[in-house]
Parts: structure tokens; sequence; C-alpha cells
């Protein structure tokens, strides 16, 4: 979830200095924090479903973004800066569907809550045991 947030953070401050368009510096910004928040240990049931809420909501954005921009594509889609920006929007929506589950993970209950200190993005549980 750093490495999410670090580059979502950076693509906010990259935007902030295109006068065309400043709202992408907000979602990505969204996305940054949320992505951030998730490292920390929240127990509060009512702010984790409200952050994974959230996260749900700037995944819709992202994808929302990324399908208003592939509009505008035309033959050489690849040379201009709007392929750059869609693909920007995709990647960043795909990446809070990693977000996501790190909150959803949390409201399934303390007991098979996946820390967000871990390396990976999709964990198991240590108290499960293989069959094998």
């Amino acid at each position: 979830m750093l490495v999410i947030g670090i580059v979502l953070s950076l693509l906010a401050v990259v935007h902030a200095f295109i006068p065309m368009l400043p709202i992408f510096s907000v979602l990505y910004g969204l996305g940054a924090a949320l992505a951030l928040l998730s490292l920390l240990n929240l127990t509060n049931v009512w702010a984790v479903r409200f952050l994974a809420i959230a996260s749900t909501g700037a995944m819709f954005l992202y994808f929302f973004g990324f399908f208003r921009l592939v509009q505008h594509f035309h033959d050489d889609w690849h040379r201009g800066g709007v392929a750059l920006e869609a693909i920007g929007m995709l990647l960043s929506a795909f990446a809070m569907i990693a977000v996501l589950s790190v909150y959803s993970s949390r409201l399934k209950g303390p007991e098979h809550a996946v820390g967000a200190t871990d390396q990976a993005i999709f964990g198991v549980p240590k108290n499960l045991k293989s069959e094998s």
C-alpha cells in the first residue's frame, strides 16, 4: 500500500502543475490518502467502513475518468497526452482494488484480518493450515 500511496501522491503533485486538468490532482490525492490510511491500524468499524466506501467511490471515479478519456482516442492515440492520462486512470483504478481489499479484510473481523504491515497484497491468515 505504501508504493500505491507514493505513486498516487507523485501523480497528484505532477497534475497540480498542469493547468488544464487540476481535477486529476484532487482525484489522485484522494486515492493516495486512502492508500496511505490503509497502513494505519484502524479498529473502529465505522471508520473502516467509511474508508472502504470512499475507496470504492475513488475506484469508480478512476474507471469513469478512463472511459471518458478513451472516447477521445483516434488513430494515433499513442502519440498524444490523452493516452498517458487514460493509462494513469486505469492503473489507479486497479490499484484501488488492492486498497479496498485491505479495508474489506479488516471488516471481516480481527480474527481474520490481514495486517497492513504484511508485504503481500493478498494474504492468508496464519492460523489456516494446508491439507498437504
